[in-house]
């Protein structure tokens, strides 16, 4: 081996430890003092100009890597840090421990000397601002203390809450780039403080509060700190705003155990008043008496019930009553019937009017005793109105309502002798000498038996008649504007029954015959009101237009008809189909088959075929805008007519002996 040879081996050799040498002070993370000494000895060694290039590159790349090295291990302890402090947040349940966490983890992660964390208070105000509150410090803060209130604007709080972004200052009190406030200088003059950072502690858009961190030297913070902090402050904003969402459903959750405590004591209320009201209403249909009603009042209220007069006579009486003063009771009575609302005579003892506003209709009386249960007081009106529904049955079941009906049954009936029902009228002090209006009323299927009893109550309130014939409710009232008096009574009867009631009216009638054809106009009209669709509203046959013309049958209403609709209705008679309802039935569903069909209950492709048929009987443009508006008249007054048609085939049967009615009268001399 040449000389040369050699010392190019020994100078490979020479760069190979070189590189080991700094390649050992990045594993052991070597401070700088020893690459400057290596540099130094290499000097001093007499390493040529080659060498001492080489050294400082890898002085060079030796440091860059361990700076790197130390940046990523600062990174992961940062995020080790956060991740522990999540965890701790996480963990917390209330507001306070989560807050302590937030300020200490805070102070410790930047290595500062105070950390505290303020939360924006809406319900707080200064000078008409909001105001913001300290909740929580950590670190030697004597002077900013729990619960201390900020402004809500001005210094380093108010510019993050304004902006949501951090601001921090290296030395806080000689900093003139925002806007000072008194209080808080005074306090980091007190404390001693000069750099100080503040973040956002923000839920997406929405800023709930303001962490804060300082320390007591001049300290410039760098890009890295204030991201760090910013990092912890978004993880304590969620585990803030999630205990307080915490805290609002625990509250919502106590609210509704006690909304549904109280929903359950009044379903419990109201199904034993309902189990009550039907089981007394059940002895009042079977014709049971007082003694009954008032022994299964007892029964279920717990003390003794009696029905007793405004003098406090008993007219029936279940159970036992503590004796009161007869002055009492008489004065309990009296404020009951004034109120309509259950009244204590004395401790657990009560008085209840059977009419409300009426003391000379009776009492019913009610000793549960003085430790009773509140509930029990709700039930008294709906038994006292039990028992009056009761007595009103016993009145109205009487031999005077049978006389009563028996008269306006021959009133509007098969003729009888007009001098004779004359005579008659005047026992029920009913004159003719002044017209009478004739209403005719019907209600839905259910409501029958309280609008026959309401429609009695009326009339006899008006000085009236009352009968019930062919399932609908007629009234004889006094009056010579029978639209006005359908439109008074309409209502009246609707709110009393509970449901709509639709009225045809007639008149005015100053004879016997006027009453008997009046009847059949209002029953006309009653029937074609209910045709066209029209429950709950009231119509004379001026009110119909062309349809009151077509009570008369004065015009060619079957030549229309037939023009119109005549082949339809012809196909469905000869063959026992359907088309007039699905036709009648598609166009009140908007011409949409489906919605047809649903209404009729059967399959779609069914209402496309009946169609189909339509379209060949009508032809292809039935459908057309003027021609369905045709079709659609048509209808109605096929409908109409028919329901017409109907009424008069029944109306032209022979009069039956004994009609199948029963009439409550009311007159001037009840």
């Amino acid at each position: 081996m040449s000389y040369l040879d050699y010392g190019e081996e020994a100078s490979e050799e020479d760069e190979s430890d070189d590189a080991l040498t700094f390649l050992e002070f990045v594993a052991r993370s070597a401070p700088r003092s020893e690459y400057d000494r290596l540099m130094a000895r290499a000097e001093r060694a007499g390493a040529d100009e080659e060498r001492m290039r080489r050294l400082e590159r890898f002085n060079r790349l030796a440091l860059t890597a361990q700076s790197m090295i130390e940046y990523r291990r600062d990174r992961e302890a940062e995020l080790a840090a956060l991740v522990d402090a999540a965890h701790e947040f996480v963990a917390a349940q209330q507001y306070k421990d989560l807050l302590e966490s937030v300020a200490r983890r805070a102070r410790l992660l930047l290595k500062l000397d105070v950390a505290y964390v303020s939360l924006h208070q809406e319900d707080l105000h200064h000078e008409d601002r909001p105001g913001t509150v300290v909740l929580s410090a950590d670190g030697n803060a004597v002077k900013v203390a729990d619960s201390y209130r900020l402004p809500a604007d001005g210094g380093l709080g108010g510019m993050v809450r304004t902006c949501h972004a951090p601001f921090w200052t290296p030395d806080y009190l000689g900093d003139s780039s925002f806007v000072h406030v008194e209080t808080v200088d005074d306090i980091v003059r007190a404390e001693g403080l000069r750099a100080v950072l503040a973040v956002p502690l923000c839920v997406g858009d929405d800023s709930v509060g303001v962490l804060y961190v300082a320390d007591r030297q001049v300290r410039h913070l760098t890009p890295n700190e204030v991201t760090l902090l910013c990092s912890l402050a978004d993880l304590a904003a969620v585990a803030i705003e999630r205990i307080r969402l915490v805290e609002e459903l625990r509250d919502t959750i106590g609210r509704l155990r006690e909304d549904v405590g109280e929903a359950r004591a009044a379903l419990a209320g109201t199904r034993r008043s309902a189990d009550l009201q039907s089981h007394l209403i059940t002895q009042v249909l079977e014709r049971r008496g007082a003694d009954a009603l008032l022994a299964a009042a007892a029964e279920s209220l717990g003390g003794g019930t009696s029905l007793c007069s405004p003098l406090g006579r008993p007219l029936a009486e279940y159970g036992n009553l503590r004796p009161v003063a007869p002055a009492d009771l008489r004065a309990a009575c009296r404020r009951a019937a004034e109120t309509g609302r259950p009244t204590p005579v004395a401790p657990g003892y009560w008085t209840v009017p059977l009419y409300p506003g009426e003391y000379n209709a009776g009492f019913l009386l009610t000793d549960v005793g003085p430790e009773a249960d509140h509930t029990v007081v709700p039930l008294l009106p709906m038994v006292a109105r039990t028992l009056a529904l009761h007595l009103r049955i016993q009145r109205n079941d009487s031999t005077k309502a049978q006389s009563h009906q028996d008269f306006f049954d021959d009133l509007v009936g098969a003729p009888r002798s007009p001098a004779l029902l004359r005579e008659r009228a005047l026992l029920f002090s009913l004159s003719f000498r002044r017209p009478h209006v004739v209403l005719v009323a019907s209600g839905p299927h259910g409501a029958s038996a309280r609008l026959e009893s309401s429609g009695a109550d009326y009339a006899k309130e008006l000085g009236g008649l009352c009968s019930v014939r062919d399932g609908a409710v007629v009234l004889l009232l006094p009056g010579d504007d029978p639209v006005a008096v359908a439109q008074t009574a309409a209502p009246e009867l609707t709110d009393r029954v509970g449901h709509p009631v639709t009225v045809g009216a007639a008149g005015p009638a100053s004879t016997v015959d006027g009453i008997s054809d009046a009847h059949r106009e209002a029953a006309q009209c009653l029937e074609t009101l209910r045709a066209l669709g029209g429950d709950g509203g009231t119509a004379c046959a001026s009110d119909l237009g062309f349809l009151g013309m077509l009570l008369a049958e004065e015009n060619d209403v079957p030549g229309y008809i037939k023009t119109t609709i005549g082949p339809v209705i012809d196909y469905d008679t000869h063959r026992f189909t359907d088309l007039i309802p699905t036709l009648r039935v598609y166009l009140e569903s908007g011409r949409s088959p489906t919605r047809a069909a649903e209404t009729l209950r059967v399959h779609p492709n069914t209402v496309s075929r009946r169609l189909e048929r339509i379209g060949q009987l009508l032809g292809e443009d039935w459908q057309g805008p003027e021609r369905v508006l045709d079709i659609q008249l048509a209808l109605r007054l096929y409908q109409v007519r028919s329901a017409l048609s109907s009424r008069s085939a029944s109306a032209s049967l022979p009069p039956r002996p004994a009609p199948a009615s029963r009439t409550v009268l009311g007159s001037q001399r009840e």
